[in-house]
């Protein structure tokens, strides 16, 4: 079976968080913390390809994560139901990258359940080829894989990625903007969205 994340290969509007997704996907197996720090930066990304991709969503004084997820503009476009789990993936990840506190293979499973509910939002707002998808647990990767979790703690992130990178990234979502800003209404008339109940997801 495919993986969660990976309907996010090729497509090039994605290219800005793909890989983070797909590497904090993949980490699971081998460091449930690891893959929390991953789901963290990706999701950080995530939120910065929307305020590059968005018109209508204001970018705040402070730049920082939780002031980004926090500011009306953002917050109140986005499904309050969906909107609510975002918090836990920052917290997760601020946990896995500064504390000693082992995280379990159950709390890092819905950060990144969390993760894809976002980044499938994203996708019903903005995306060329939406279609409804689910996270299954049965779909994350099982191979375990070599890392090296002193260096994704001093880098906080999974993935090699640097600043220059990701601002020409962020520049080419920018020029698009008003394009993807002007189709995500049409998008959100015609397409179908739904938000998973967290209490159902932990229960399965």
């Amino acid at each position: 079976m495919p993986a969660n994340f990976e309907f996010l290969q090729g497509q090039m509007e994605y290219t800005l968080f793909a890989n983070a997704c797909l590497e904090a996907e993949r980490v699971l197996a081998t460091s449930p913390a690891m893959a929390a720090v991953g789901s963290r930066k990706a999701f950080e990304l995530a939120v910065k390809w929307v305020y590059s991709a968005d018109n209508t969503i204001t970018m705040p004084y402070k730049d920082n994560l939780q002031s980004l997820i926090h500011e009306p503009s953002f917050r109140f476009a986005i499904d309050n139901r969906t909107w609510s789990k975002l918090p836990y993936i920052i917290k997760l990840g601020n946990l896995a990258v500064h504390t000693e506190k082992a995280i379990s293979r159950s709390d890092a499973i819905l950060s990144l359940a969390s993760l894809f509910e976002f980044i499938q939002w994203i996708d019903y707002c903005y995306g060329a080829n939406y279609e409804e998808r689910h996270f299954n647990e049965g779909n994350i990767p099982a191979e375990k894989v070599i890392i090296d979790e002193a260096k994704i703690r001093e880098k906080d992130s999974l993935i090699e990625q640097k600043d220059s990178e990701i601002e020409a990234l962020r520049a080419k979502i920018a020029a698009m903007s008003e394009q993807l800003t002007a189709n995500k209404e049409q998008n959100k008339e015609e397409r179908q969205f739904t938000s998973e109940d967290i209490s159902e997801f932990l229960t399965r």
